[in-house]
């Protein structure tokens, strides 16, 4: 095989230059991410009942919610926690089981149990976890105003920062979430409003009213009436009716019946829209902020989305010079610092690989040959990379690092040994043969014995092992390249570069440099083997 590609060296160029077009078109549709797009077995159902003690959210919404859970299928644990007001269920399934099927289980099972629960009931929320859901940046939404923490009393913000909530929740979220590279962004830290109603009590003794009055004509004018459908001849109309209280304004017009009299509710109580207590405080700096956690779409790559919320936060503050936008722990250093010592690597590893074979062999043509191998192994392995649906991640990308110095290694070998050969007395073309041959079995062993120690990590049961798919399929795939380039590209380049010498004047030469190098090793050796004690 060899022979026939040294004597073909156009073909084996295009061959390669068209696979390196390849690894390059790949590379930009890899997915870039911090970790790997892991499915972790696990849902959650989150149920929450305002107002319900934990006796009656258990008896009455928890158990029939698990009942129907227990039929899903490949369901390994399930475990519940009520509290007032609020309950979690947990449901593990066993490991390679489809999530994104047992996804679907779980929101049928979750609509056909809601015929068991209160009618006014709010669905339970269904989440599903992923590795990759790690936020990847943090933003801090500040108003100009400055509020230290513990400043406020009873622990409530201003009017200001309820409105900077509210404006946050419906106006940056939405913009952030509209992204492409964005699955969503979880927002914390907000202050929630509530309308107080504060009845004066005079009033409603002289009217002889009291508090259940009020409640119950709030409850009357709080109501959902449902819908009908209205037919026209081709045409149908769905017509919802609905009166629910949901701003100041509305309540403050229900009307009270006191005898012969009907009364506004303003008139007998004071209503005001007021910032709910807090349950918990982000601080940037010195200053109250609501912090918005960014996830990234698993098919997305990280330098995208960056450049995307980079271009999205320009606008943002042209338009609300008011408001102050701040990101924070931003994950993608640790890529790019990873990525970074990967191109570290490969030119460190270049410059010595360059310096090695030049002072052993005298020449620079060799060391040239090492810089087209090493590129050229990690593109095509970027290709495979692609093949194996296998995403740039700091594990794939250590598993590369940890391959780079066998790639060295590979190219190394044949380059010495073809230059041996030539010392032999061989022709240029023989020596390439001969010399490539000759390796190809103890670098396929070499290959072999140091997949040896990574493959087997694949088959490890859980998330340890789908973590470490990646970093051992990335190793195995450097080092195959690398064989692969060493015994194909490297006897056809070498043939090219040492074409135009004259072959008797290098052999003279490489001999007369590698009796020096011997002589001066014959002279150590026989040095210590006559002071072997010593």
């Amino acid at each position: 095989m060899i022979n026939f590609l040294v004597h073909r060296p156009i073909a084996v160029t295009m061959t390669f230059i068209a696979l390196m077009i390849l690894g390059l078109a790949a590379m930009t549709r890899l997915p870039v991410s911090l970790m790997p797009d892991i499915d972790i077995p696990e849902i959650t159902v989150q149920i929450e009942g305002k107002n319900t003690p934990v006796r009656q959210l258990e008896n009455g919404v928890v158990r029939p919610i698990r009942r129907q859970l227990l039929q899903v299928p490949n369901l390994d644990e399930i475990t519940s926690d009520t509290r007032d007001e609020n309950a979690v269920i947990r449901m593990k399934f066993e490991y390679g089981t489809d999530i994104d099927l047992a996804f679907i289980d779980v929101n049928e099972k979750i609509d056909r149990s809601m015929n068991f629960l209160p009618k006014d009931f709010q669905r339970p929320r269904v989440i599903k976890a992923s590795a990759s859901d790690i936020p990847v940046f943090y933003l801090n939404v500040m108003a100009e105003e400055s509020f230290l923490p513990g400043q406020l009393e009873d622990n409530e913000v201003s009017g200001r920062f309820t409105e900077l909530s509210r404006f946050t929740g419906e106006v940056i979220k939405k913009r952030l979430e509209q992204l492409p590279e964005v699955a969503m962004a979880d927002i914390s830290g907000t202050v929630e409003s509530q309308i107080s109603i504060v009845p004066d009590e005079q009033k409603l003794s002289a009217l002889n009213l009291h508090h259940s009055d009020i409640e119950q004509a709030i409850r009357n004018n709080n109501l959902e009436l449902g819908n009908i459908t209205v037919k026209d001849g081709i045409y149908q109309y769905n017509l919802r009716f609905e009166n629910t209280l949901n701003n100041k304004h509305n309540i403050e017009n229900i009307l009270l019946e006191t005898g012969e009299k009907t009364i506004k509710l303003k008139e007998l109580a004071e209503i005001e829209v007021k910032p709910r207590k807090r349950n918990g405080l982000i601080t940037s700096g010195h200053r109250d902020a609501i912090s918005l956690a960014i996830i990234k779409k698993s098919d997305a790559r990280m330098q995208d989305m960056k450049a995307s919320l980079n271009n999205l936060l320009k606008h943002l503050r042209s338009d609300y010079r008011d408001i102050d936008f701040e990101v924070t722990r931003d994950q993608t250093r640790l890529l790019d610092y990873s990525i970074h010592n990967l191109n570290n690597t490969l030119i460190l590893g270049a410059i010595l690989a360059f310096v090695v074979m030049f002072l052993f062999l005298r020449d620079i043509r060799s060391p040239l040959l090492i810089g087209i191998s090493i590129p050229t192994s990690l593109i095509i392995s970027i290709l495979f990379f692609f093949i194996f649906d296998i995403s740039i991640n700091i594990i794939s990308l250590s598993g590369l690092v940890l391959g780079i110095g066998m790639m060295i290694d590979n190219s190394i070998i044949v380059i010495d040994n073809i230059t041996q050969f030539i010392n032999r007395g061989n022709s240029l073309i023989q020596a390439c043969v001969k010399g490539t041959n000759e390796v190809i079995r103890p670098l396929l062993s070499s290959v072999l014995t140091t997949c040896a120690v990574f493959i087997p990590l694949i088959f490890i049961s859980g998330l340890a092992g789908a973590l470490f798919y990646d970093q051992a399929i990335a190793v195995a795939i450097g080092l195959f390249s690398s064989f692969l380039v060493s015994i194909t590209l490297i006897p056809v380049y070498y043939k090219l570069f040492y074409k135009k010498s004259s072959t008797d004047k290098s052999q003279a030469l490489q001999k007369l440099k590698l009796w020096d190098y011997y002589a001066s090793y014959e002279k150590g050796l026989k040095y210590v083997l006559r002071n072997q004690k010593t």
